[in-house]
């Protein structure tokens, strides 16, 4: 087996949504970030649109009260594999978050 293979250097994934959830609670101005990305994968005529819509709702939801930022930051923290189907259709790529160092 040859440690080339991306897959060995990749974040575990929780650690990932942690790192995403941490960011999200310290800097919300961000969040036109993936809801840019949601607008324009939505334009793109995605096939199966619902889980961008479902992220768009958290996301609102979110942004309406501290409450919801509160329960959204969690849901992204929690290692939640039910949730896996959601996770895998992320729109916080472009967040300015550091890579972890090796």
């Amino acid at each position: 087996m040859s440690t080339e293979d991306h897959h060995f250097r990749r974040e575990d994934r929780s650690i990932h949504w942690q790192r995403i959830a941490e960011h999200m609670a310290a800097h919300p101005e961000d969040f036109p970030i993936p809801l840019a990305n949601i607008e324009r994968w939505l334009a793109l005529g995605r096939v199966h649109p619902g889980p961008l819509i479902e992220w768009r709702s958290k996301i609102f939801a979110a942004q309406s009260s501290p409450e919801e930022m509160t329960r959204l930051i969690s849901y992204l923290a929690a290692p939640n594999h039910d949730a896996e189907p959601l996770k895998s259709c992320s729109p916080f790529v472009g967040l300015p978050i550091l890579t972890p160092s090796a």
